[in-house]
């Protein structure tokens, strides 16, 4: 799992991710 650093903010937004890898091209 990948770690946020906590901003000094708070959030209002949530951004939702269906499906979590999607880029192109292979690792």
């Amino acid at each position: 799992a990948r770690r946020r650093r906590r901003s000094s903010r708070p959030q209002r937004r949530r951004r939702r991710r269906r499906h979590g890898r999607r880029r192109r091209g292979r690792r």
